[in-house]
């Protein structure tokens, strides 16, 4: 690899993540504080919004995983 051309900006990894340009229009789930607990908003692409409420971290996770294993990414908007 060759130096760095600083004409042409920043290379990707240097830039701040911007959460629409790396989810795009693909299907994802976001983690919100919700009362006592979670709450999970499900947006699937051409399905409405569907929203999972979580008493427990461990309630959180088992579906967080679930979702991750069906192909939804994952994105916590608290964490930017």
């Amino acid at each position: 690899m060759g130096p760095r051309d600083l004409r042409r900006g920043a290379k990707p990894y240097e830039r701040p993540a911007d959460p629409r340009e790396i989810i795009g229009r693909k299907s994802h789930f976001t983690v919100e504080r919700f009362g006592n607990g979670w709450a999970i908003n499900v947006r699937r692409v051409g399905c409405p919004l569907e929203t999972i409420i979580c008493k427990s971290p461990g309630e959180l996770n088992q579906h967080r995983m679930k979702l991750s294993a069906d192909g939804l990414i994952g994105y916590n908007p608290g964490a930017l």
